[in-house]
């Protein structure tokens, strides 16, 4: 978890602050999707949705609506390559989020997904990647069942061309460094977030119980961990380890305790292979060693 001080806009925690003001958020949505909004009626940074049924929660980091429309932005810094499925599942408990209070599907507002992304989701070098859905026998008929999910590339070379507000918008994502009057707002908003010492305390917080969970979880899991990547570790690593680390009369004593591993090893069906390239002893030996057991 990055230190306080080095948070910029990209960050879930500041993205979201930041468009918890109204005017900065509708006019960030404007840009992202070129069209105007009267109002937003509704924002809410970290929106969760928990469906009723045992399935997967989610929390979006930007959910707002005006009358018409709502929209789900979302900074995404990692490539865990699943957006595609993510952006899929998002948008079906939006629609179930919307029939909680109605359940006339006429009802069903507009949705969005924007996902702003700090590498190239498919690899194809476009700054905007727009999911639109034909019918495969009429391939310009459009099946428009009034879902819309938008990709940002902030890697694109496309990117510096773009002489828009769009652009300055992604540029400044992209470089922390403001060249319009809207980028420059969000700048400022961004600075009286790091400058509070309320913010401050929650990211805080929220550091330390991300501590504690991950702590917890690492207690529970180390040892599995453990047993399925030995083989891995132990060839990458041993070796090496070894040399750098025994003291000297130990490394007299070396081939005898390596024996001693390999035959450990073999106990618990490591491969012959690996262990005699994590012992560095010879493959026979290794042989040798697991006829005797």
């Amino acid at each position: 978890m990055k230190s306080w001080n080095e948070l910029t806009i990209t960050d879930d925690f500041i993205f979201c602050k930041v468009m918890q003001n109204e005017v900065l958020c509708k006019q960030m949505v404007e840009v992202l999707l070129n069209i105007k909004i009267d109002k937003l009626q509704y924002i809410e940074p970290q929106h969760s949705i928990i469906p009723e049924y045992a399935s997967r929660s989610i929390r979006l980091d930007i959910y707002a609506k005006d009358s018409d429309r709502v929209y789900d932005i979302e900074i995404q810094t990692t490539d865990k390559r699943n957006l595609e499925k993510r952006a899929r599942y998002y948008q079906s408990l939006m629609d179930i989020d919307q029939l909680e209070h109605n359940v006339d599907y006429n009802r069903l507002k507009d949705s969005y997904i924007i996902f702003i992304c700090t590498f190239d989701p498919f690899k194809e070098d476009s700054l905007t990647y727009t999911i639109t859905q034909t019918i495969k026998e009429r391939p310009g008929v459009l099946y428009n069942d009034n879902t819309r999910k938008v990709f940002y590339n902030l890697k694109s070379s496309e990117l510096k061309k773009e002489d828009s507000r769009l652009g300055n918008f992604l540029r400044y994502l992209k470089s922390n460094e403001p060249t319009d009057v809207f980028t420059n707002t969000i700048s400022k908003e961004v600075l009286d977030v790091k400058h509070s010492v309320r913010w401050r305390k929650e990211y805080m917080t929220i550091g330390e119980k991300i501590d504690e969970e991950v702590a917890i979880e690492l207690e529970k899991r180390l040892p599995e961990e453990l047993e399925k990547r030995l083989p891995e570790e132990l060839e990458k690593r041993l070796p090496e380890e070894l040399e750098k680390r025994l003291p000297e009369e130990l490394k007299k004593r070396l081939p005898v305790e390596l024996e001693a591993a390999a035959i450990e090893l073999l106990k618990s069906g490591v491969d012959t292979e690996i262990i005699a390239k994590a012992t560095k002893l010879p493959i026979e030996k290794i042989s040798e060693l697991k006829n005797n057991l």
